[in-house]
């Protein structure tokens, strides 16, 4: 049918075909920049495991001035972490516009397993089915590589903020985006980086993308 805006999302099912709608941009991104083309504009904001708090503005997120974070300083951001082993409280503490959630660990696996993936190391003009390690270095301003799922919907390896501090790390080889679902104190995480893809567990008090699925 016809569609007013870009649309993004991507297949959740390949049997019977089920496809679903994302949100264009990560939380927090500039959405007047070019959702499928790995750039800074579209890195957004960081949050924590649980919270409906940002955590880093994208802007401060892309400031170089808190790419070493600090104990204290990291501490007081995005609200207080869930200490519970309840899934992520989407009624309550829902990061995500109305209409729209953060995706579930199965919702994710759906999501790879369902999908065509392609890397880019070149801001996006030429993407490459499968593996691909070249260009994806752990740069503070390597912006130019991210995961194409299927046709419509780009994640930039915007890379994560560690617990103890909110230090950057891996932004340009890896990119960190929380599913709602626990993993007893964790929280799960889809995670790729040049060479693979994987849903892992990671500490709650990380700074990691969220990219909004369709409820």
């Amino acid at each position: 049918s016809l569609q007013d805006c870009a649309c993004c999302g991507a297949y959740i099912s390949k049997s019977p075909d089920v496809w679903k709608a994302f949100m264009c941009h990560n939380l927090g991104a500039n959405e007047a920049a070019d959702p499928f083309k790995p750039s800074a504009e579209i890195h957004g904001a960081m949050y924590k495991w649980g919270t409906g708090e940002v955590a880093l503005s994208a802007a401060e997120n892309l400031d170089p001035a808190n790419n070493s974070g600090g104990t204290t300083w990291w501490a007081g951001k995005g609200g207080t972490v869930p200490t519970t082993s309840d899934d992520w409280d989407m009624t309550n503490a829902n990061p995500c516009p109305p209409g729209w959630k953060v995706p579930s660990n199965a919702d994710w696996e759906n999501v790879l397993s369902s999908n065509t993936l392609y890397r880019t190391n070149d801001g996006g003009s030429s993407w490459v089915a499968g593996t691909q390690s070249s260009g994806w270095t752990n740069s503070a301003t390597n912006y130019s590589t991210g995961l194409k799922i299927g046709d419509a919907l780009v994640l930039p390896a915007a890379g994560l903020r560690y617990d103890s501090g909110g230090s950057l790390s891996y932004r340009g080889s890896d990119g960190y985006y929380w599913s709602s679902t626990a993993s007893g104190s964790n929280g799960r995480s889809m995670y790729f980086h040049g060479i693979g893809h994987v849903l892992t567990n990671g500490t709650r008090s990380y700074g990691c993308s969220v990219r909004c699925l369709s409820e």
